[in-house]
């Protein structure tokens, strides 16, 4: 008998130290996930801004004291003692406010130096000229810089017209501070444009990109959209998994001649409509048909000129298609700019 209450007091000591052991380890784990890993409520929304009142120039921006955050938003969403065991990372969310709904973080992690965004949006095919979405993620205050990586995820697959160019954006980069006269030569095609286009733009334009009108006002682009475009599957282009669309993108702009921001903005907006799709055609115009299509006049002359329209259709199933042979384009002098794309249905 004896040995049999001993036997049991062994069994129920055992039980329970395993017990305690598991318990430690999952509030471990579940504090390391916590430290890591944070809902979107964690993450204080601080308003929207309009295409030509950005906030911020860099894309990493860590806000350290009260006063700094008070010059930026005027507000209290956030209090004087957070500061205390916290600073905050000012994340930028670029959107187009005719294509995209509902912008939100939906979740974000932090290992490291590394910050990574889920954002969940409802996306259509509306175009307008990109606003700016603020929100401020709290970091430890031992953190000096962070790098901020954006990851999208679309709530719909919206269908689009396929005889439109959609949101071609068009960039001037003069060597020194110039007026710049720019006109589109089929503009009976003209369906939207940003500023109102008529018969020409004429802006002053930056080396940095900036353009004011006459009365000062800003732009970072020239939108326009027309319809009447033609496109369909050639003998030539890319078959690329929608999973593969990103770094795929990323590859071919930057050897098109785009540069960071113009390939962010790019993706951006044509991600969404690509990424869901198990199979993409992706082709690229050649100059020469998006010249015959809205041939581009500019004043001065620039001395090169970058103009990417990428034409896509969904597939269910691969094609054979001839790989497309794309130029490798250096940026000398007075650039211009242009990207946008359209649907093959």
């Amino acid at each position: 008998m004896k040995n049999t209450k001993n036997n049991i007091l062994i069994a129920l000591i055992t039980f329970f130290a395993i017990l305690l052991i598991l318990v430690i380890m999952y509030f471990c784990l579940y504090n390391r996930s916590e430290d890591k890993t944070n809902t979107k409520t964690d993450a204080v929304y601080m308003g929207m801004r309009y295409h030509g009142d950005r906030l911020i120039d860099e894309d990493n921006h860590i806000i350290t004291s009260y006063d700094e955050y008070l010059s930026l938003f005027n507000s209290n969403e956030v209090r004087e003692s957070d500061f205390d065991k916290n600073n905050y990372v000012l994340v930028e969310i670029v959107y187009d406010e005719c294509a995209e709904k509902n912008v939100e973080i939906e979740k974000y992690a932090i290992d490291g130096n590394l910050l990574t965004v889920h954002i969940s949006y409802y996306a259509t095919c509306g175009v307008c000229a990109p606003n700016y979405l603020y929100y401020l993620i709290p970091i430890d205050k031992s953190i000096e810089n962070i790098k901020i990586e954006r990851e999208y995820s679309r709530v719909n697959n919206p269908h689009c017209r396929d005889d439109v160019a959609y949101k071609p954006m068009i960039y001037l980069y003069p060597e020194k501070e110039t007026e710049v006269t720019v006109k589109l030569l089929n503009n009976q095609f003209l369906t939207t444009t940003y500023p109102k286009y008529n018969s020409y733009w004429k802006v002053i334009a930056k080396s940095n990109g900036d353009l004011y009108d006459k009365d000062g006002k800003y732009y970072y682009g020239l939108y326009w959209e027309g319809n009447n475009h033609k496109s369909k599957v050639q003998k030539d282009g890319f078959i690329v998994k929608g999973e593969d669309v990103a770094s795929f993108l990323e590859e071919k702009l930057e050897l098109l001649g785009l540069n960071e921001r113009e390939s962010n903005e790019f993706i951006v907006y044509w991600l969404p409509k690509l990424e869901h799709n198990k199979y993409n055609y992706i082709r690229f115009e050649t100059i020469e048909e998006i010249n015959e299509y809205m041939p581009l006049e500019i004043s001065p002359t620039p001395d090169t000129v970058i103009r990417v329209l990428m034409d896509f259709k969904a597939l269910d199933e691969e094609i054979k298609v001839k790989e497309q042979e794309l130029t490798v384009i250096k940026r000398v002098g007075f650039t211009v700019v242009e990207w946008g794309g359209s649907i093959i249905e």
